[in-house]
């Protein structure tokens, strides 16, 4: 199962919930394994709909624009009842022979089936799961006021329960295939700075670095997002636009704080190498903040707080003659969104579980002299913690 079917059905009995509606790209994607394109044709208005029954919680009902219905064939779980609306026209007008496949997209295609509305198709789709007086959880950050004040007059005599944060916490743990996918988005990451590290020359512009970096992503099947490269003091403004007329020289540093999407899933992975030269104050500080890193990825455990890691953290860096470092957070939980909880901060109270994934960071920025920053995922053990990137943290670099 692609999703975390016991941990769903636990917040569900949790929550005293019958039903529950996803309605965001994240969770219909999470639900179904198949992005959703009208969120992204419309990401303010565009309308899909995934409900899970607390009966039936292994199997999938969902409502969608019939203009984009066949996105239901890449869907994974098994799929229950499927409700379109809109219109959209697909021909038969031959005696071809159909595949199973064009069978039952023919039959999703059905204009005259097709509902006028999303809303109206949520409704049939409801009614048919017997949802009159159900007490429903619906995912708040997918619905308008509109669409959601109809429904609820639709269903006067169900109860109907915010649960965008439910569903969070259930995809907090993560799936073995969750686990793949998200490997797999930070060995792209990862092996895409490797390909810019093998092209680099001297006065290569940022634009150039931005460039064959992003194009190493999409050859190996991810989308960039977030690319953040910057060389020598420039890295303090991680934020901005890459230039032409920001050059590589000797004795620069250069940040990578790159984010890679591969079929939905996340990486957020951070590389400094210092070019031909390494200064001695860069190779301490970095010293210090890979020790931190070594020792938050060695001592996290199930139990801690979000607090107790950046404590931990905070310390190995300190103790390791880094003391002026700060920081307002060290890391983040990382999934169908880049940030997702628990956050590695001083206030987070949340509690650290097996199998999450935890991107670790020690970031530092200062003026007129750039960025140092090792970032990787990691998979939350029992025992032990596992780097989902191929190469352990090292010393500072010099290349060239």
């Amino acid at each position: 199962m692609i999703y975390n079917l016991e941990r769903l059905k636990q917040q569900l009995d949790n929550h005293y919930l019958d039903i529950i509606i996803a309605a965001t790209r994240e969770n219909i994607l999470y639900l179904t394994g198949f992005n959703p394109v009208i969120k992204t044709l419309n990401p303010y208005y565009g309308q899909c709909y995934v409900v899970i029954t607390r009966d039936n919680p292994d199997q999938v009902n969902v409502v969608h624009s019939i203009g984009e219905i066949d996105q239901l064939l890449d869907a994974i779980p098994p799929l229950g009842k499927v409700y379109c609306y809109g219109r959209f026209y697909r021909e038969y007008l031959s005696e071809t022979a159909l595949t199973d496949e064009e069978k039952l997209l023919q039959q999703w295609s059905i204009v005259e089936d097709a509902y006028k509305s999303p809303v109206q198709a949520l409704e049939a789709l409801l009614t048919a799961l017997n949802a009159k007086s159900s007490r429903i959880g619906y995912d708040q950050n997918g619905f308008s006021d509109i669409a959601l004040a109809e429904l609820k007059s639709m269903f006067s005599k169900a109860q109907f329960v915010e649960s965008s944060e439910i569903l969070r916490f259930v995809r907090r743990v993560k799936t073995s295939y969750e686990v793949e996918q998200l490997t797999r988005s930070a060995q792209i990451n990862e092996r895409a700075i490797a390909e810019v590290l093998d092209n680099l020359y001297e006065n290569i512009p940022e634009t150039e670095i931005s460039r064959l970096f992003e194009v190493s992503l999409v050859k190996q099947g991810a989308y960039p997002s977030l690319t953040m490269v910057k060389i020598g003091r420039h890295a303090v403004g991680g934020q901005r636009r890459q230039r032409e007329d920001i050059r590589l020289a000797p004795g620069d540093l250069l940040w990578f704080d790159s984010d890679a999407w591969y079929q939905g899933f996340w990486s957020d992975i951070a590389r400094v190498y210092a070019y031909r030269e390494v200064s001695p104050a860069a190779s301490e500080r970095y010293h210090a903040l890979a020790l931190g890193m070594k020792t938050a990825i060695s001592e996290i455990s199930p139990g801690m707080t979000g607090g107790d890691v950046f404590n931990l953290t905070m310390a190995a860096i300190h103790e390791a003659g880094f003391r002026e470092y700060r920081r307002h957070h060290v890391g983040h939980g990382i999934g169908l969104e880049p940030y997702e909880r628990p956050i590695l901060a001083p206030s987070e109270t949340e509690r650290i579980e097996a199998g999450m994934v935890i991107s670790v960071e020690t970031p530092f920025y200062e003026f007129g002299f750039g960025a140092l920053h090792i970032e990787d995922p990691i998979l939350i053990g029992n025992e032990d913690n596992h780097l989902l990137t191929n190469y352990s943290i090292q010393n500072l670099i010099a290349l060239g």
